[in-house]
């Protein structure tokens, strides 16, 4: 408050556009005291647009509290609430209301409330309206009765979020004409909710269902849905048998599902019948007999994540077989059983293959003709055999296992790549850096390179790499010194070796991350800034910044034990030119 005594004292001269911007980052309780400091000021609070109540909004707080732990303090709490968002709407008599938020558990209690937020935000227009009344707290809460009979057949409501609700009957959808997402949270749904929502709902294309409790079978079918996003959390159904969906929809871009349920008896069946889909993302323990791939003869892209039931061979041939466009497939902590596996595809382009498991011994053959993208990162290996004459970009996670290093001789033969990111253990690299130096077309190349510090090797290696790939503009180096007591300082007051050798025309930007304190690192950024005649920019980092696999990188932690910016700006000032950038981070 003593905020906005102060913006009376100092901005009585500021237009009536950012006054009402620095209004809008008042909590809703301060908002209003602002209508007794000044005439001027008496009606703006009204002209907030967006209405968010939650803790922080709606109490005189410091910090967002937690809620009290006793039942009594906490349904005291819980009906200060709902009267002071009461006592909010009814003195806001602002013209437009865009859109209403509530995150705080409210229940059937408070119904005079809600009703009264609702109507009024229907009544001013309001496009998207979010219920959020599930919270962490160990007492039930009676849901609130969401009832549509009282939404007006012409309201703009085009968002409507729902959690910890429940819809009750008659469930006339006919208010919503107009809704385009729906998101359902911890809501019971049945068959009879979703006929007649599909039914009146002609402007619907996005659906979520969240942690759901299914009270029937159901079947969700509709000409204008886009994107469905099924999360089923651990809540799968209040019975021990499995509920079938099926899912007809003749417009329906991608579909999402997800299960964290253990029991297999109670995990959906599938039944899918969308000849538009493009992609499929299905996380779950099983998919055999719960997923018919024969409705998703165009689906291109699809994403199987989490199987633990071990997945035959003959189950990703259906796959391929059925799904005749694919051209993006990622297997990602999936198990694969006894048998080979063979991928076959003239369509295929991007194959990932993220943390499988596999039954030894086990091979997979891929034969992919215009395949331009494979990754691969795993515990266990496999035999890989891979021919694809158009492959151009590689991540390959070679780990600390020998045999990796094997299986990565069969990508070395294909000289035709462009980008290559590769992971791999300090032992392995006298074993691997020679195949490094076969990719003579390489434009991108990022390394990882994680182990026990060894003092006595140098990079030198990494510049025969560019010496032999003279089309490399960018050159990515993330070090970690995977045990600590072991200081990458060591040595670190030696002279600098040198390597007459290198020169390049092509690099261009140069990117040094972890543990690049140390002297033989400083030597490679030396080598660099005076051989490569392009470059335009090098940085050096202490951030752990590499590529794991599946689209994600490192969360940037810290990777350096020891980094002193001065060392390395004292090394390498000299060596730096007009055209070329040295940025120390």
């Amino acid at each position: 408050m003593n905020g906005v005594k102060k913006l009376k004292s100092e901005s009585t001269e500021l237009p009536d556009c950012v006054i009402s911007h620095i209004f809008s980052m008042l909590s809703l309780k301060n908002l209003v005291k602002t209508s007794a400091l000044s005439k001027q000021w008496y009606h703006e609070w009204e002209l907030r647009k967006d209405l968010t109540f939650d803790l922080h909004n709606m109490f005189d707080y410091n910090t967002v509290p937690d809620l009290p732990i006793t039942l009594p303090l906490f349904q005291q709490v819980q009906s200060q609430f709902a009267a002071s968002l009461d006592n909010f709407m009814q003195k806001y008599h602002g013209d437009i209301i865009s859109s209403i938020r509530v995150n705080f558990p409210l229940g059937v209690d408070h119904t005079y409330a809600i009703d009264g937020l609702i109507h009024k935000g229907v009544v001013k227009g309001a496009n998207r309206i979010e219920l959020l009344f599930a919270y962490d707290t160990d007492f039930k809460i009676e849901p609130y009765k969401f009832l549509f009979p009282f939404l007006s057949s012409n309201n703009s409501v085009t968002y409507l979020h729902l959690q910890n609700c429940h819809i009750a009957g008659p469930m006339e959808f006919s208010g919503l004409k107009n809704l385009t997402t729906l998101v359902l949270h911890l809501v019971p749904v049945k068959q009879n909710m979703f006929r007649d929502l599909f039914f009146n709902c002609t402007h619907l294309e996005n659906f979520n269902l969240n942690e759901c409790t299914f009270l029937s079978d159901l079947r969700i079918r509709s000409t204008t849905l886009l994107h469905l996003n099924i999360d089923c959390g651990r809540i799968i159904t209040k019975v021990t048998q499995a509920r079938k969906i099926d899912i007809i929809a003749s417009n329906l871009l991608s579909i999402e599902y997800s299960s964290k349920c253990i029991y297999s008896r109670r995990l959906h069946i599938l039944n899918i019948k969308s000849h538009t889909l493009c992609q499929f993302n299905y996380r779950c323990i099983e998919i055999s007999n719960l997923v018919n791939f024969s409705g998703m003869k165009n689906v291109t892209t699809i994403v199987l994540d989490g199987l633990r039931e071990y997945v035959k061979s003959d189950v990703v041939t259906h796959l391929f077989s059925k799904c005749l466009r694919l051209e993006d497939v990622t297997f990602k902590k999936c198990r694969f059983t006894w048998g080979d596996m063979k991928i076959i595809s003239a369509k295929l382009r991007h194959l990932g293959i993220i943390d499988c498991h596999y039954n030894n011994p086990y091979k997979i053959d891929i034969d992919a003709l215009n395949l331009s993208s494979f990754e691969y990162r795993g515990y266990t290996m496999p035999i890989i055999s891979v021919v694809a004459p158009k492959l151009l970009k590689v991540f390959w996670d070679a780990g600390f296992r020998e045999i990796n290093v094997y299986n990565f001789a069969t990508i070395v033969k294909l000289h035709q790549v462009e980008n290559l990111t590769m992971n791999i253990g300090f032992s392995l690299i006298s074993k691997i850096k020679k195949d490094l130096v076969g990719f003579q077309n390489l434009r991108h190349l990022e390394l990882f390179i994680v182990g026990a510090y060894n003092p006595n090797m140098d990079y030198f290696w990494i510049l025969d790499i560019a010496m032999a790939s003279q089309h490399l503009q960018k050159l990515s180096l993330t070090i970690k010194n995977g045990h600590t007591e072991i200081s990458h300082m060591v040595g670190s007051q030696r002279q600098r070796r040198e390597y007459v050798r290198f020169i390049h025309n092509g690099l261009k930007y140069v990117d040094l991350h972890g543990c690049v304190c140390s002297i033989n690192v400083i030597e490679l950024a030396s080598h660099l800034l005076r051989s490569a005649t392009l470059l335009k920019q090098i940085t050096l980092s202490s951030r752990h910044n590499y590529y794991t696999g599946a689209g994600t990188r490192s969360k940037g932690s810290d990777g350096c034990c020891w980094f002193e910016r001065n060392l390395i700006h004292e090394h390498l000032k000299d060596e730096v030119n007009e055209q070329c950038q040295l940025i120390i981070l």
